[in-house]
């Protein structure tokens, strides 16, 4: 496994001691009871593992520890398109857990912070053919983002037969969502990314 790798096993088993509130001689006697040694730098990528899964499979009422968000950049770009694709209505859970269940699934790796090279390539194509079947034009516009806000108002416009709307400031009333007015409101990635968010919840008949 490469350092980054290992250092990020040996981050999870400190952050999974820190959410347990396990002291010191209690960490360590813990360390020595699974792999026989006291010390995390000691101990094997396997044994890192271990201690992981022992951790994680605390008895009811013991808090549980989650394992960090993958933070390379395939990670980045296989989040947003998970997102994007719980925006469309494609999916249920947006969450990182599932997005890793579906890795796991399709490509037999157990975490996004693992998948690197063509592997990584294909994960993040995978994703991306997976919302074009929904209808996402990927050449149409050089910001993603607006390519999914446009399939998003297409589905929004097959699904109820209307265009969405939102309220306006000040409590003046409404104004529709159209994408002529999303291309010429000039907004940021940020904003453009609370507007596919939105978009999902009303896709979804939340907020109609």
């Amino acid at each position: 496994m490469s350092m980054p790798a290992r250092n990020r096993l040996i981050g999870a088993v400190h952050a999974a001691r820190k959410a347990s509130a396990l002291d010191d001689d209690t960490y360590r006697a813990m360390l020595t009871r699974i792999t026989g040694k006291s010390s995390s730098k000691d101990l094997t990528d396997g044994e890192l593992r271990r201690v992981l899964d022992h951790m994680n499979g605390q008895k009811p009422g013991q808090r549980r520890f989650a394992p960090p968000k993958a933070s390379n950049a395939v990670a980045g770009k296989a989040r947003a398109l998970w997102i994007s694709l719980h925006a469309l209505g494609a999916i249920s859970d947006p969450s990182e857990h599932a997005l890793n269940a579906w890795v796991k699934r399709q490509y037999k790796v157990d975490h996004l912070a693992f998948v690197q090279g063509a592997k990584g390539f294909a994960v993040v194509e995978g994703l991306k053919q997976w919302c074009a079947r929904l209808g996402v034009d990927w050449a149409a516009y050089d910001d993603p983002r607006l390519c999914i806000i446009e399939r998003q108002l297409s589905l929004f416009q097959e699904k109820f037969n209307a265009v969405p709307s939102h309220p306006a400031r000040h409590g003046t009333g409404w104004f529709p969502i159209t994408f002529d007015a999303i291309l010429q409101s000039g907004f940021n990635s940020k904003q453009l990314d609370q507007v596919i968010v939105e978009l999902g919840e009303k896709l979804r008949g939340e907020h109609v």
